[in-house]
């Protein structure tokens, strides 16, 4: 039985990624972010898991409820938070319990400017913009976009998706940096 299953797995494997056919769709190709703070994810299907700062993050989004739901290793525990519309409010906030007390980060998308593709969100209280830089722009998709955080004390953080992003996804991706990022 164990070999049937064997030999059933390396078949799978040969016809599948052998000859060159994974299990990408092809809107969705696997694809990676990397860049500052040494941000290095892999993306796929509205997906992406990877590392930055030092730890490990993990986050999605979920088409049918329009929500993202991040998870981040942080302080020896997995902080999970979840970024939805909530009444003319997109965001979340992302809390865990530290060595110092409870740390929480409160993030609010206040708008965006499509004529400069620039986000603006609110992060506890104080304005932090996100703009989008793309090699193309191909039915309603940021073809290869790099998307540069600019923070409340100036210094900025960029990030290169290799992929391809409409404006809802990249909002998704933002919120999600921002709240990797600040938190």
């Amino acid at each position: 039985m164990i070999m049937r299953l064997l030999g059933a797995a390396a078949l799978v494997a040969v016809m599948g990624f052998g000859a060159g056919v994974g299990y990408a769709e092809a809107d969705h190709d696997l694809a990676t972010m990397k860049g500052d703070l040494g941000i290095d994810l892999h993306v796929f299907d509205h997906a992406m898991a990877g590392s930055l700062r030092g730890f490990v993050i993990w986050g999605s989004v979920n088409e049918q409820t329009g929500a993202s739901e991040l998870v981040m290793r942080r302080d020896g525990q997995d902080v999970k938070s979840i970024f939805k519309k909530t009444g003319n409010v997109f965001g979340g906030v992302v809390q865990h319990d530290a060595e110092t007390g409870t740390i929480s980060t409160d993030i609010a998308f206040v708008g965006l400017n499509r004529e400069t593709n620039v986000y603006s969100f609110i992060v506890n209280g104080k304005s932090v913009t996100a703009e989008v830089m793309a090699e193309d722009f191909v039915s309603n998709h940021f073809i290869k976009p790099t998307y540069k955080l600019t923070m409340p004390d100036g210094k900025s953080v960029s990030f290169k998706f290799d992929g391809k992003a409409c404006y809802n996804y990249s909002l998704h991706i933002i919120t999600m940096m921002i709240a990797a990022v600040t938190h």
